[in-house]
């Protein structure tokens, strides 16, 4: 692989997932300053657009992380109205769009502080497609999430991107908590050894959220009717958690146009090795920004002006299949060979879990921490505000 396919190939992966890594590298006789530009211009909510340096593959994630590009961004309409991007972090800037107009174009305009500067290609606003039929089948292992797109207009691109969140359980409540770190003489006394759980300590009910990773792409382009169906939204295994209570997931869809389609998909196939081997690097597929103050300067991206739109989806613990058997994880502590027990070791992996009348030292039942406390399994006790049943 050449250099400068290697350099740039660094950047794939950052621009799908909107993590832009900044950095600038000695390349020939003159820094190499082209930068990478992620997100398009959202019609009717707020505009998020990320600015990164181009770097190096093994660059280190300190260097990366110095510097991002800053300057002033600014979204233009047609109509000659305009909006200034407000610096968030790493590279992000927002613009209020919400009352953008969803007629015209658009198009984004940068200027860094050294006074390079780039615009993107006039683009007209891609309408947001309608979503339809979104719901979930079982096939084999997997839950399917899948839903219709259809187009308005000329639209026949599509992407889709979804958020999810879901509550889930611990296997079991405890009715006693270990105390840990108790005075050597204090740890054969079950008086002193487990106390009864306060109101906070409920470790019952969690709730956890994640992003999908990449879009999901697709095009009715050349059928008689401007629709997809049964596009695949998401999988998800019958013995994950994040089906075993109530899962939501929030669909958003938009239109694209040709470019952003072509770029878009490429960035796919080439970050999931289903490109050719003679498929461009990202470097060399055309995007639609170009550097307007010198020559000899890059910007890797594509921006589109789109409206979108989103669908949600609830989903019941009817699919799951569990795993495990918790009741295969419940012992009893066995004494070690001094005829001593010694919880503090004990409690390193594990927690009490339930106790069948006065708690003595061996009537005490023991499991994985994650068997009675759903933080262990990455979620929170945060709930969100407008989840729909009254667990807490």
């Amino acid at each position: 692989m050449n250099t400068r396919a290697h350099i740039f190939l660094a950047v794939l992966l950052s621009v799908l997932t909107g993590c832009i890594y900044p950095f600038s590298v000695e390349n020939g006789e003159g820094e190499f300053n082209d930068i990478v530009v992620s997100g398009n211009i959202l019609i009717g909510e707020t505009t998020r657009i990320t600015l990164g340096y181009v770097y190096p593959i093994g660059s280190a994630v300190s260097e990366m992380r110095k510097e991002f590009p800053r300057g002033t961004i600014t979204i233009e309409h047609d109509s000659g109205q305009v909006w200034k991007g407000t610096y968030q972090y790493r590279g992000v800037y927002s613009f209020d769009t919400a009352s953008a107009p969803a007629e015209g174009s658009y198009r984004l305009n940068i200027r860094l502080d050294e006074g390079t500067e780039f615009a993107s290609d006039w683009a007209a606003v891609c309408p947001a497609p309608e979503i339809g039929n979104l719901h979930a089948e079982q096939s084999g292992g997997v839950v399917q999430i899948v839903m219709d797109l259809k187009g308005t207009g000329s639209l026949w691109h599509y992407r889709w991107d979804y958020f999810q969140t879901w509550e889930y359980h611990a296997d079991y409540i405890p009715d006693l908590m270990f105390i840990p770190r108790l005075p050597e003489g204090d740890r054969e006394n079950p008086a002193k050894i487990y106390r009864s759980p306060e109101p906070d300590e409920d470790y019952y009910y969690c709730w956890n959220s994640a992003a999908s990773v990449e879009p999901g792409l697709g095009s009715s382009k050349g059928q008689s009717i401007d629709e997809i169906q049964n596009a695949e939204v998401a999988t998800i295994p019958v013995s994950d958690m994040r089906i075993s209570h109530l899962y939501c997931i929030d669909v958003t869809a938009s239109g694209l146009s040709e470019g952003g389609r072509a770029w878009q998909q490429h960035l796919k196939d080439v970050s999931n090795d289903t490109g050719s081997l003679f498929s461009p690097t990202p470097s060399d597929m055309p995007g639609n920004i170009h550097c307007t103050s010198s020559e000899g300067i890059n910007a890797i991206g594509y921006v589109d002006a789109v409206c979108r739109t989103t669908s949600r989806l609830f989903i019941g613990p009817e699919y799951y299949k569990r795993a495990y058997d918790p009741d295969q994880y419940i012992f009893i502590p066995d004494p070690d060979e001094d005829g001593f027990y010694n919880f503090d070791n004990l409690y390193i992996n594990n927690s009490p879990v339930k106790c069948n009348g006065t708690p003595t030292k061996t009537n005490v039942y023991w499991g994985p921490k994650r068997c009675v406390d759903c933080r262990a399994s990455g979620g929170t006790k945060t709930k969100p505000e407008w989840w729909p049943n009254n667990d807490k």
